[in-house]
């Protein structure tokens, strides 16, 4: 008797498991030595069986990239909505891209801290399904744009140009205390834990606030 085929449900869930390991795979050994075999070894299943949802490597780092982001506004979407004024709405903001670094920490690297992939000369790469991604990540960086000049009012006396150095700035900072920690470089610094402690969260981004803060209030 023929096999049942899948049903969507079952063919999404399965994709969303391949790229669960996939992503912690490519955050820890990087994209070039992913191998689709051992990656199939790790989940019990064949590399052939792994093609059949992903055509290679290419679409499964760019799928892979694009689900951290889904994954991201979703859990924005159900916890931001609490916040009383935009000052909350980006403190926050902030606390979220924390967590999702300590929670998901594989599908947090590839959406900050990619490889760096030329993959716009590859033969075998889904051009829609780029643009999509470059959409989503375009997205993102204007949300948190619009939140630091929505909580910050003299963000908007700051031509675009400056508002996006600040943005950066705001951003830099977290991905520095992340990294500080999952890499645990500075031990004599860092308290013996594993995740960042609360009380280091929230002093943080009461900081980082206010030097945001003070150089929206600079004249450029």
């Amino acid at each position: 008797m023929p096999k049942k085929p899948f049903t969507p449900e079952e063919v999404a869930a399965q994709c969303q498991r391949i790229m669960d390991s996939a992503s912690q795979v490519m955050a820890d050994v990087g994209f070039h030595h992913l191998s689709m075999r051992k990656l199939a070894g790790q989940l019990g299943m064949t590399a052939s069986n792994i093609y059949n949802y992903f055509p290679n490597k290419e679409v499964l780092f760019i799928q892979t990239r694009l689900r951290g982001f889904d994954m991201f506004f979703a859990q924005m979407n159900e916890q931001m909505g609490e916040a009383i004024n935009a000052e909350q709405a980006l403190q926050q903001f902030a606390r979220l891209l924390i967590s999702f670094a300590q929670q998901d920490p594989g599908y947090y690297q590839l959406m900050f801290q990619p490889p760096r992939l030329n993959l716009k000369d590859s033969q075998q790469l889904d051009q829609e399904l780029e643009m999509q991604l470059a959409r989503l990540v375009e997205e993102w960086q204007r949300h948190l744009m619009t939140l630091i000049v929505d909580a910050i009012p003299s963000m908007a006396d700051q031509s675009e140009s400056r508002q996006k150095q600040i943005a950066l700035f705001f951003t830099a900072s977290i991905h520095g205390l992340v990294d500080v920690y999952h890499y645990r470089a500075l031990s004599m610094l860092m308290d013996s834990v594993d995740l960042i402690p609360e009380e280091i969260v929230e002093c943080h981004i009461q900081w980082l606030l206010t030097a945001v803060t003070q150089q929206a209030e600079q004249v450029v």
